[in-house]
C-alpha cells in the first residue's frame, strides 16, 4: 500500500506540473498572438500602401480623362465654328466671283472684320485654282502671291479632302507660327475653285493649355493623325520654331478607356496619358501625367502611416513582452479564480435546489387553498339550494347568489387544474362557466344554445373574479329576460385582445333584455348592474349595452394589470 503522505506529495506534484504547463502554453499563446500581431500589422500597412497607390493612380487616370475631355470640347468648339466660317467665305466667293473679288476691297473688309472678332485667328485666305492669292484679311489689293507650296493647297488638290489641318509654319506676310484649317472650294460641277483658309495662331492654344495645365511635369498636345504636332504645352523649343515634334506612336499606341502609358519622344518623360479624337476633325488632343509625379503623390500620402507604422511595431513588441510576463501571473489569478467560482457555484446550486423546493411546496399548497375554497364553495352553494328548496319563496332571490357562487367556485376550480397559479386562461374558464350557466338556467321545452369564440389569452388572479362575475351577470340576465316567450335561441361570447386592451363581447338574438337606467334610484336599480359598474371600475374597464334585433354587451380594459 502506498502511504498517504506519498499519495498527496504525488497529487501535488501532478498539480505544480500541470500548472506549470499551463504557463507554458499561455506564454506559447502569448508569443504566437505577438507575432501575428506583429505580421497583420504589416501585412496591413504593405496592403494599405498598395490601395493607396492604386487610388493616387485612379485619381490621376480619372483628372487626365477630365482635362482631356476639357481640351477636346475647347478645340471641338474652336476649330468648329471656323470650319463653319470656311463654308461662308466659300459662300461670298460663289457671291462676288473673282473679278470683284479682285476689283472691290469688299471682300477684303469682311475678311478684316471676321478676323478681328476672334482671337485665336491670324488670318483669312482664299486662293484659286492655280494656288494664286485672290484675297486675305491683311491687304488689298493682294500683293502676287502664290500658295500652291504650302502642304494644305496640295492636298485639297484630291477631290476627297474637304478639310484639312495643315502643319506648324511661319507665315509669308507676317513672321508668326500658326497653323491652317482649310477647305477646298467647289464649282457646282464639283470642279475645283481654290481654297479657303485660315492661319490659327498657336500661342492663343498655349496660353488656354497653359490654365488648365494641373503639374508642373504636364504636358498638353494638339496633334494631327500624323502623329504631328500643332501645339504644345509647356514648349521645349523655342517659341517660333515651325517643327516642335512627329509622334505617331502617340496616336496608334493601344489605350484602355482612353488612357494609355507610354514614354513622350520630345523630352523621354514617362507619362500616364489620356487622349481624345476631336469629332469631325482630323485631330487629337493629348494630355499627359508625369508618371514620377504620381509616385511622388504615392509616397506623400503612405509617409505619416510608414512613420506612424514603425514605432507602433515597436510599442507593440514591447507591450508583448509585458504581456508574457503578466501572462503567468494571470494563469494562477486564473486558477484561484476558477476555484472560487466552483465554490460560489456549488453553494448557488445548492439554493437554488432549496429554493426551487420552496416554490414546489407553495405551489402545492396553494393548490390545495384553491382546492379547499373551491369545496367550501360548493358546500355553501348545497346549503343555500337546500334552504331553497324548503322555502321556495327564496328560490328565486337565492338564483342570482347561486350562480355567483359557482362563478366564484369554478375560477378556483382553474386555478387548482392549471399548471400555475398566478393566471387563469380565458378560454377554458368561459368554456366550463358557459356549460355551467346554460345546465343552470335550463329549462323543459326551451333551448338556449352558447356559442364562445375567445382567444387563449391569460387574465390574473387579481382581476379574474371581477370578470368573471361580469360575464355571469350579463349572460343570467340574457336567460331571464332575452327569450320570454321564445323556446330557442342564441348567445354568443367573443373575448380576444387588441392594442392592449381585452375585448369582451356577449350578443343574444333575443327580444332585448332589460337594463335598469344609470339614473334610477339607488332603490329600484338592479343589483346586477350595481356589480356591473363596480367590477368594471375594479378593472379600470368600459362598458356599454346596444339594442338592436336582440342586446349587444361590449367591455373593454387593460390586458396588464395597472402596476400601482
Amino acid at each position: 500500500m502506498t502511504p498517504a503522505g506519498l499519495e498527496q506529495d504525488s497529487h501535488a506534484a501532478g498539480s505544480g506540473d500541470a500548472e506549470q504547463e499551463g504557463r507554458k502554453a499561455a506564454s506559447l499563446a502569448v508569443g504566437a498572438l505577438l507575432a501575428v500581431s506583429l505580421g497583420l500589422t504589416a501585412a496591413l500597412l504593405v496592403f494599405s500602401a498598395y490601395q493607396y497607390r492604386s487610388q493616387v493612380i485612379s485619381e490621376a487616370e480619372n483628372r487626365s480623362i477630365a482635362i482631356a475631355r476639357v481640351l477636346e470640347e475647347h478645340a471641338a468648339r474652336t476649330l468648329g465654328n471656323h470650319a463653319s466660317t470656311l463654308s461662308h467665305m466659300e459662300w461670298m466667293v460663289d457671291d462676288l466671283g473673282w473679278d470683284r473679288v479682285d476689283g472691290t476691297p469688299l471682300l477684303f473688309e469682311r475678311l478684316k472684320a471676321m478676323a478681328a472678332q476672334s482671337p485665336e485667328v491670324q488670318s483669312y485666305w482664299i486662293t484659286d485654282e492655280t494656288g494664286r492669292v485672290r484675297a486675305s484679311s491683311y491687304e488689298w489689293p493682294m500683293r502676287p502671291l502664290n500658295a500652291g507650296d504650302r502642304e494644305y493647297f496640295r492636298a485639297h488638290l484630291n477631290p476627297g479632302t474637304m478639310l484639312h489641318i495643315g502643319p506648324r509654319l511661319n507665315g509669308k506676310i507676317v513672321s508668326e507660327v500658326v497653323f491652317t484649317l482649310s477647305r477646298r472650294m467647289e464649282l457646282p460641277d464639283h470642279r475645283f475653285q481654290g481654297v479657303a483658309q485660315i492661319s490659327l495662331l498657336s500661342s492663343y492654344f498655349t496660353d488656354f493649355y497653359r490654365s488648365v495645365l494641373h503639374g508642373s511635369r504636364d504636358v498638353i498636345l494638339l496633334m494631327r493623325e500624323d502623329g504631328e504636332v500643332l501645339v504644345r504645352n509647356p514648349m521645349i523649343a523655342p517659341e517660333d520654331s515651325a517643327a516642335i515634334g512627329r509622334f505617331p506612336e502617340l496616336i496608334s499606341a493601344p489605350d484602355r478607356n482612353g488612357i494609355f502609358r507610354a514614354v513622350t519622344p520630345s523630352d523621354g518623360v514617362e507619362r500616364l496619358l489620356a487622349r481624345r479624337k476631336v469629332p469631325d476633325l482630323p485631330v487629337y488632343v493629348v494630355y499627359g501625367t508625369d508618371v514620377a509625379s504620381i509616385e511622388a503623390a504615392w509616397r506623400d500620402r503612405v509617409l505619416p502611416y510608414v512613420l506612424t507604422a514603425f514605432p507602433a511595431l515597436g510599442l507593440l513588441g514591447l507591450l508583448g513582452g509585458i504581456a508574457l510576463h503578466r501572462s503567468r501571473q494571470a494563469v494562477n489569478a486564473q486558477e484561484a479564480l476558477r476555484r472560487a467560482n466552483e465554490a460560489l457555484e456549488g453553494r448557488i446550486a445548492e439554493r437554488t435546489r432549496h429554493l426551487d423546493q420552496a416554490l414546489a411546496d407553495k405551489e402545492v399548497l396553494l393548490r390545495d387553498i384553491h382546492h379547499r375554497v373551491k369545496n367550501n364553495l360548493q358546500v355553501i352553494l348545497s346549503l343555500l339550494e337546500l334552504q331553497a328548496q324548503r322555502s321556495p319563496e327564496l328560490e328565486a332571490p337565492f338564483s342570482e347568489a347561486l350562480t355567483r357562487i359557482n362563478t366564484m367556485g369554478l375560477i378556483h376550480e382553474q386555478i387548482y387544474r392549471s399548471t400555475g397559479v398566478s393566471a387563469v386562461r380565458l378560454d377554458n374558464f368561459v368554456e366550463a362557466l358557459a356549460g355551467h350557466l346554460n345546465s343552470f338556467h335550463s329549462r323543459p321545452g326551451r333551448t338556449i344554445v352558447i356559442r364562445h369564440r375567445v382567444e387563449p389569452v391569460s387574465l390574473d388572479l387579481n382581476r379574474v373574479v371581477p370578470f368573471a362575475l361580469i360575464l355571469n351577470e350579463v349572460v343570467s340576465n340574457a336567460y331571464k329576460h332575452a327569450f320570454t316567450g321564445r323556446c330557442s335561441g342564441t348567445i354568443d361570447i367573443a373575448v380576444k385582445a387588441e392594442d392592449g386592451s381585452l375585448h369582451l363581447t356577449i350578443e343574444d338574438d333575443g327580444t332585448g333584455a332589460p337594463e335598469p337606467e344609470d339614473a334610477a334610484p339607488p332603490g329600484r336599480r338592479s343589483m346586477g348592474m350595481d356589480l356591473i359598474r363596480a367590477f368594471t371600475r375594479q378593472i379600470h374597464g368600459e362598458y356599454h349595452f346596444a339594442r338592436g334585433a336582440g342586446t349587444r354587451f361590449d367591455l373593454v380594459f387593460p390586458q396588464e394589470a395597472d402596476p400601482a
